[in-house]
């Protein structure tokens, strides 16, 4: 289903993104004050709120694709649909640009007997519905966030500024592919006309017809969008509800290590994480790692709340920076790790739940095999008797 071999060299990787990211905590802070917060001041019941909003996310996050799949595909099964598309967390979790979820939901899929032209218009659906949900709580926290992030991080202001537009350019560019002719061949020509470049030549020509089938894989997902509003809206619903869950984890991350944030900065929080993945989602390595550590550290460590929730700031100028790190630390270990385990065990489901549906299927039809050899030895020996 996948090649060993390169699921234990991206899992290598990751082990040695997780070395790299103990490296970076001891650079940055001071690892034993990090340790002693994280042991000393954890609250299990924070901690076990912290997991069970893990698993809300997840929960709603999977829903879009077995809602999109179902909708075509009554006779799947809800679990083996939840474990396709839980596997996502994992797939991601060991793959740069986090490009790895896709490649096997489709393979997934087919071995369901999903058409691939469906499968690909499924994923292109529910990918769309990410980032016109990421996009537009962006939107709404740059609207409404933004002066006082500016006034916390003044410094890196205009880079998240610069992350919103990328992000938002690409859902615009999406949409205009999906919806629009002149977008698609544009994006062909000008990819043409890059090729030409003698150095790039060898690594893009090989890629055009790639690039092709994707714009009209595009094209043909916004066709099935005015088949299925229905579905696609409820998929853009249950997005809406992940995506919120997910940005509110650090909140409760910092609550699990005995930091109040104050409720009334809950939405702030919020805010604050959907610019720090928004920073760190251009970072090319599996999960982000290094950009999104680095990303909600700098961000939180200036964070008004967070120095306002410190005990007794003047007694340590580094205190608010290793509060950041262990918060940081516990919201990676839970949206990262934690959930690159959870997918795991969402793809050993899917495979075994597989394996035994494809030994089921075979018995059957070796006994179909059987039944029809049984058959021609009955009309040779009748025709014998006559």
């Amino acid at each position: 289903m996948y090649s060993k071999k390169k699921l234990i060299r991206n899992l290598i990787l990751v082990i040695g993104i997780l070395i790299i990211l103990v490296i970076l905590l001891v650079s940055l802070g001071d690892i034993k004050s990090i340790w002693n917060t994280i042991t000393q001041e954890a609250k299990p019941l924070w901690l076990l709120a912290t997991l069970g909003i893990l698993l809300l996310y997840c929960f709603f996050n999977q829903a879009s694709i077995v809602l999109l799949t179902k909708n075509k595909y009554k006779d799947i099964s809800y679990l083996d649909l939840f474990c396709i598309a839980g596997s996502e967390y994992f797939f991601n979790g060991i793959t740069p640009f986090s490009s790895g979820g896709q490649p096997f939901q489709a393979y997934a899929l087919k071995q369901k007997n999903v058409k691939f032209s469906d499968s690909t218009s499924i994923l292109l659906l529910n990918f769309l519905a990410y980032q016109i949900v990421m996009n537009v709580i962006s939107l709404f926290s740059v609207i409404f966030f933004y002066s006082d992030l500016a006034k916390d991080v003044p410094n890196l202001s205009w880079l998240i500024f610069i992350g919103f537009s990328i992000n938002l350019v690409v859902m615009v560019v999406l949409i205009l592919l999906g919806t629009t002719k002149f977008m698609g061949k544009g994006i062909i020509k000008l990819f043409d006309l890059i090729s030409k470049i003698k150095f790039l030549k060898k690594f893009l020509v090989p890629k055009r017809d790639g690039l092709v089938n994707y714009v009209s894989d595009m094209q043909k997902a916004f066709i099935e969008i005015s088949k299925s509003k229905l579905a696609w809206t409820k998929a853009v619903i249950t997005k809406i509800f992940s995506l919120l869950i997910y940005y509110s984890i650090p909140f409760f991350s910092f609550l699990s290590i005995g930091i109040n944030l104050g409720w009334e900065n809950f939405i702030y929080v919020s805010a604050v994480t959907s610019f720090a993945l928004t920073l760190a989602v251009w970072v090319p390595t599996p999960g982000s790692s290094g950009g999104a550590e680095l990303a909600f550290t700098t961000l939180f460590v200036s964070l008004t709340a967070l120095k306002s929730g410190i005990k007794n700031p003047t007694e340590d100028p580094e205190v608010a920076k290793n509060l950041a790190l262990s918060g940081m630390l516990i919201w990676r270990m839970f949206t990262y790790y934690l959930l690159m385990l959870i997918g795991f065990i969402f793809y050993l489901i899917f495979d075994k739940r597989n394996r035994k549906s494809e030994k089921k299927q075979e018995l059957g039809n070796n006994q179909v095999e059987a039944n029809t050899d049984i058959n021609a030895v009955n009309k040779i020996v009748d025709k014998d008797f006559e």
